[in-house]
């Protein structure tokens, strides 16, 4: 049996190889001589050669279209079933187009191959696709405003967020005309996270002089801002956003160092029932005498202000309590006053330019935005500045009226 297989292989054997060879050509031949059509999507676009004062919506940085398109392709069987949309893409070349509404035909000689050791357009015979435009616009370059929003999130424990500055910068941007248009008329937007930044880098902040309000400088690879017809980011480009940065207060338990004068103002509508010579202020403890006005003598404390705000009102507030005849209040309202509020408003907005901590223009000036925002601040602080007794308790006052007097206990 086995001498019989060997002489069926040996003999004849040239004639044998020969026809091995034969079949193995006719097969190749064949299978490269058979057509497959197979339709792929997406396929990325490539323009070229695009004239330097034009340009085309959807135009990517590096060349691309952000669209894609579909492609039937015949050829070679063996070529065309292994494509996929990674394998290949379009090259268009901008010079050939005849109009601003370029009708593009795609042939194979637009086909180009991501694999180099394939020839692809070799392999396609037929190329087809739905109607297909390129839009060619004109390339403008304007400056769209980009609006820097209140940040989001929660500030590091111990610190209180105050604001953000600049609140708006300008972009410059370049791009079709129609789609630069649209987006100057909506503008841009940035927003930042304040979960992103830590206590650990708010405490490595050195406040100028005395000053608990601090700057957080927006590091470098967080100015970037989304172009919408960019579909990605760019690093914002205005020069005023080397000054980007968010304003902090450090939460800390501040003493007035200072005794608070103590009145009672007399309503002009109860004078007749309740005024000084009928009920004066008491004097105890708390209250006492000096220079011939009631002074209250607890030490006093302040927070979720700045020290900067305490020095600047400082020699400027009083307790004043509004008396009331006994049949409208039991327990007297008081509340805290500030003396020339508007005074006390720019000695603090030039106390603020005079620490460093707002930015001057090129001239040396502080913006008129900015000096508007401190002004702000200050506002805020007056209306939140809440008084607390050494204990670190809120101060609270009881003021009755009893006998002839008017009666404030502190607790």
């Amino acid at each position: 049996m086995e001498s019989v297989i060997k002489n069926m292989l040996l003999h004849n054997w040239q004639r044998k190889l020969v026809a091995l060879f034969t079949a193995l050509g006719i097969w190749l031949f064949v299978n490269h001589s058979i057509n497959e059509t197979k339709t792929i999507s997406n396929v990325p676009i490539r323009i070229i050669n695009l004239p330097s004062e034009k340009t085309i919506q959807g135009l990517l940085p590096n060349g691309m279209l952000s669209r894609r398109i579909t492609l039937t392709l015949t050829g070679s069987k063996d070529i065309i079933d292994e494509l996929e949309p990674g394998d290949l893409e379009v090259l268009l070349d901008a010079s050939m187009a005849d109009d601003d509404d370029w009708i593009v035909q795609v042939t194979k000689k637009n086909i180009v191959g991501l694999n180099p050791s394939i020839d692809l357009p070799r392999h396609i015979s037929q190329v087809d696709h739905t109607i297909f435009v390129v839009k060619l616009s004109k390339l403008v370059t304007t400056k769209i405003t980009l609006t820097v929003v209140s940040p989001k999130g929660t500030p590091p424990p111990g610190y209180e967020y105050l604001d953000i500055w600049p609140h708006k910068l300008y972009q410059s941007v370049s791009g079709p005309e129609e789609e630069i248009q649209q987006l100057k008329e909506k503008g841009l937007e940035i927003n930042y996270d304040l979960n992103d930044i830590s206590k650990a880098d708010l405490d490595a902040i050195k406040s100028s002089g005395h000053n608990d309000e601090i700057s957080f400088p927006i590091p470098k690879k967080w100015k970037q801002v989304f172009i919408p017809i960019r579909h990605g980011t760019e690093e914002i480009n205005d020069p005023e956003a080397q000054n980007l940065h968010i304003d902090f207060l450090r939460k800390e338990f501040l003493p007035l160092d200072k005794e608070i004068p103590i009145r009672v103002f007399y309503s002009i509508e109860d004078l007749d029932k309740i005024n000084p010579q009928t009920y004066s202020l008491a004097f105890n403890d708390d209250i006492r005498k000096k220079n011939g006005i009631a002074i209250f003598t607890k030490p006093i404390y302040a927070k979720e202000v700045s020290r900067l705000f305490i020095d600047v009102i400082r020699n400027s507030i009083e307790i004043v309590i509004r008396a009331a005849p006994k049949n409208k209040r039991k327990v007297l309202a008081w509340s805290v006053q500030f003396i020339n509020p508007h005074d006390l408003e720019d000695a603090y907005v030039t106390m603020s330019i005079a620490n460093g901590s707002a930015n001057k223009d090129n001239h040396g000036i502080i913006p008129r935005k900015q000096e508007e925002m401190l002004r702000k601040r200050f506002r805020e602080y007056m209306q939140r500045l809440t008084l607390y007794l050494a204990n670190g308790k809120k101060l609270h006052l009881k003021s009755t009226v009893e006998e002839d007097q008017i009666k404030v206990i502190a607790y």
